[in-house]
Order: C-alpha cells, then sequence, then structure tokens
C-alpha cells in the first residue's frame, strides 16, 4: 500500500501586509484555508526576519511539503527566504508572487505533487499579467 500524499503547506514573505492582505482575498474568494503562514518584514531586521521564516517553516514542515513565496526576487524578504531554503528537501520557493498564482496553488495543491504544483502556479501568476 502507498504511503498518503503529504498536505502542501506555504509561507508568505512579503513587505508590509502584503502577504496577509493576499490571503484575505483568497480566503474571501475561495473561503477558509489552512497550513499557511503570512510573514511581514516590517520592523525586523534581515537576520530576525529570517528566523521568523526559518521557524514558520519548520513549523509548518512537520505536518506538509513547504512552499516558500516571497513578494519579489531580489529584497530583503527574497533572501531571508533563500537563507532558510539550506538542506531541506520538502521546501521549494517562488518569488513575485501575485493573487492568481495563490489562487492556483491553493485550487490545484491537494490534487497535485509539489514538483508538478510549481510548474503550474508559476505559468498562472505570469499569464495573469497583460499588457490591455
Amino acid at each position: 500500500m502507498s504511503e498518503p500524499r503529504r498536505k502542501i503547506g506555504c509561507v508568505l514573505v512579503a513587505h508590509g501586509t502584503v502577504a496577509q492582505c493576499l490571503m484575505d482575498a483568497v480566503e474571501g474568494i475561495l473561503g477558509k484555508q489552512s497550513n499557511w503562514v503570512a510573514i511581514s518584514n516590517a520592523g525586523l531586521s534581515l537576520t530576525d526576519l529570517t528566523e521568523t521564516v526559518d521557524a514558520a517553516i519548520a513549523d509548518l514542515g512537520e505536518r506538509c511539503d513547504v512552499v516558500v513565496m516571497s513578494d519579489m526576487p531580489g529584497g530583503s524578504c527574497h533572501h531571508a527566504c533563500q537563507e532558510t531554503m539550506g538542506d531541506r528537501p520538502l521546501v521549494r520557493m517562488l518569488s513575485g508572487m501575485n493573487l492568481m498564482m495563490l489562487l492556483e496553488f491553493f485550487v490545484k495543491r491537494d490534487r497535485q505533487v509539489l514538483d508538478e504544483l510549481l510548474p503550474l502556479v508559476k505559468t498562472r501568476g505570469q499569464d495573469a499579467i497583460r499588457i490591455l
């Protein structure tokens, strides 16, 4: 008999209240979600932010594979996330999160394995960007 698939959770790391506001929108559209953490860099040094992200990954990682998403490549949130990756085979990272990629993540995470989910999430996020 095969092992049950692990749940997939996420740690969202962003400037100000961006991560929490995006999750408020996700839950407003999809309903209450589980296994996620929103982290703000507000008032935190890079060291403190890294420690906060590391603790969230460790906690969520006890019950889930973890996707860490940061708001933009190259910023303090991105760097803090990168610092925490280390030797964690069940953790992946995406940068440049937007509402469409989060909706894709939460809709499909129970039907996909981690490494199949990430390209879908990335593509959905990119496809949502349009010049009109």
